[in-house]
C-alpha cells in the first residue's frame, strides 16, 4: 500500500486512461502515470534553474521536521532505555523508535537533500538496492504495530508474567520484526513483476520506473493485502485490551500493592499513545489515497505525511506518559529531581520461624508479620543519602 500511495505522484501523460487505471475507479483521479521508461520530469528545465523559494520550503521543511524529530526521539529512547528493566513496555517502544528514525531519514532527510541538491544522489543502477532497503525499513515499522499492540495487551491481561519477561526475550521478539521484513523483501524484490520506485527531485517525491506493470503485475494488490492483514492484529489486541480495562474498572483492586499499582498505571498509560499512533497511520493512508491533489506538492505531501506519522510518536509519549515527560525534563536539565521522604514506600513480609519443641524441626509459620519501610532520599547534603 505504501508503494501504491507513493505512485500517486506520477502524472498522467495522456488524455485517455489505460485499462489498468480503469480497474481502480475511486482512485483514478489521483493516479498519474508516466509511460516513458527513463526519468521523466514535470519541468525539464528545473535542473538548470537555481533553487527557488518553493524548493527551499519543500526541501528545508522535510529536513527540519525530520532532524528535530530524530533528536527528540533519541532523547525519549534514552530515557526509556534507562527504565526498561522495570517498565517492560519500553523495550518494544525503543525498537519501534529505531524503525521510526529510519523512516524519518528515508522520507524526510533523504528527499529533502535530493530537492536542495537537485540530484538523485545515487546512480540508476543503485535504485533497486535502495528500494530494497526502503521496503525493509517500512515493513519493519508495520510489523512493530502488531508487536506493540501485543505487548500492551499482555501488560494489561497478565501483568505479573509480563513484568517477569527478560530483556533478551523482549528484544528477541523485536528483532523478529526486522528479520521477517528482510525475508519479505528478499522474496519479492527479485521477481520479474516487481517495480522499483525512486526519488525524483523535480516532483518533490517518488516515481515508478514502470507504473503500468505495477498496476497489472500484482504488486499493488500484494501491498494492499499485506497492509490490510498487518493492521488486523493490533486492532484486535487494542480492542481486547480496552475491554479488559473496562471490566477491571468495575471491580475493586484492593489486593494490589502500591508498586504494583504504579507499574500498572505506567503500562496502561502507554496504551493511549500506541493506539493513537495506529489510528493516525490508518487515517493518513486513507487521506493520501483520496485527497492528494496534483502537481509536485502532492509528492511533497506524501513525504511529509510519512514523516509526520513517525514524528508524532515521541510527542505522543511525552504528552501521554507523565513518567517519560518527567525524566526527559530532568535529562535536559529543565527541572531537578524531586526528592520526598515518602517517595519510596514498600511493604516487606517477614516470615518468622517457630519452634514447637526441642526435637521439632524449625518450620515457617503460616502467620506473616508485616513491617513497613520508608526510604528517604536526602537532598540537603552534597551527595544523596538513603535512610531506612
Amino acid at each position: 500500500k505504501r508503494s501504491f500511495v507513493l505512485a500517486l505522484s506520477i502524472r498522467l501523460s495522456s488524455t485517455t486512461s489505460p485499462p489498468a487505471v480503469e480497474m481502480f475507479g475511486p482512485f483514478k483521479r489521483n493516479l498519474w502515470i508516466r509511460k516513458k521508461e527513463n526519468t521523466v520530469m514535470g519541468d525539464p528545465d528545473w535542473y538548470n534553474r537555481p533553487l527557488s523559494f518553493e524548493d527551499l520550503i519543500a526541501g528545508g521543511s522535510l529536513i527540519c521536521v525530520s532532524t528535530i524529530s530524530i533528536i527528540l526521539y533519541a532523547v525519549v529512547m534514552k530515557v526509556m532505555r534507562k527504565s526498561d528493566k522495570e517498565i517492560v513496555g519500553y523495550r518494544f517502544l525503543i525498537s519501534a523508535g529505531f524503525a521510526d528514525i529510519l523512516l524519518l531519514i528515508n522520507y524526510g532527510i533523504w528527499p529533502g537533500l535530493t530537492i536542495l541538491l537537485k540530484s538523485e544522489i545515487i546512480s540508476k543502477t543503485s535504485r533497486h538496492w535502495l528500494q530494497l532497503y526502503l521496503d525493509w525499513a517500512w515493513f519493519s515499522m508495520v510489523w512493530h504495530y502488531a508487536v506493540v499492540g501485543w505487548s500492551r495487551w499482555l501488560a494489561i491481561r497478565s501483568p505479573h508474567s509480563f513484568r517477569c519477561q527478560s530483556r533478551r526475550y523482549s528484544y528477541a521478539i523485536c528483532a523478529c520484526c526486522y528479520v521477517i521484513s528482510l525475508m519479505e523483501v528478499l522474496a519479492t524484490h527479485f521477481q520479474p513483476w516487481y517495480v522499483t520506485f525512486y526519488y525524483e527531485p523535480s516532483s518533490y517525491g517518488m516515481l515508478a520506473e514502470d507504473f503500468a506493470l505495477y498496476l497489472t503485475g500484482g504488486q499493488s494488490t500484494m501491498f494492499l493485502a499485506y497492509h490490510v492483514a498487518a493492521i488486523i492484529p493490533p486492532t484486535v489486541f487494542y480492542a481486547w485490551t480496552v475491554a479488559i480495562l473496562v471490566k477491571r474498572r468495575r471491580s475493586a483492586q484492593k489486593t494490589k500493592t502500591a508498586m504494583h499499582i504504579l507499574n500498572s498505571n505506567i503500562e496502561s498509560r502507554l496504551l493511549l499513545p500506541c493506539f493513537i499512533n495506529m489510528v493516525v497511520f490508518i487515517v493518513g493512508q486513507v487521506v493520501i489515497t483520496h485527497e492528494t491533489g496534483e502537481g509536485k506538492w502532492a509528492g511533497f505531501t506524501i513525504m511529509l505525511v510519512f514523516c509526520t506519522n513517525s514524528a508524532l510518536n515521541p510527542l505522543l509519549l511525552l504528552v501521554c506518559s507523565k513518567s517519560i515527560r518527567k525524566h526527559v525534563l530532568v535529562l535536559l536539565g529543565l527541572t531537578r529531581p524531586a526528592y520526598s521522604s515518602q517517595k519510596y514506600t514498600s511493604t516487606i513480609y517477614k516470615n518468622p520461624l517457630t519452634v514447637r519443641s526441642k526435637t521439632d524441626i524449625m518450620i515457617p509459620s503460616p502467620a506473616m508479620s508485616v513491617q513497613q519501610v520508608q526510604i528517604c532520599v536526602s537532598s540537603t547534603s552534597s551527595e544523596s543519602s538513603t535512610h531506612l
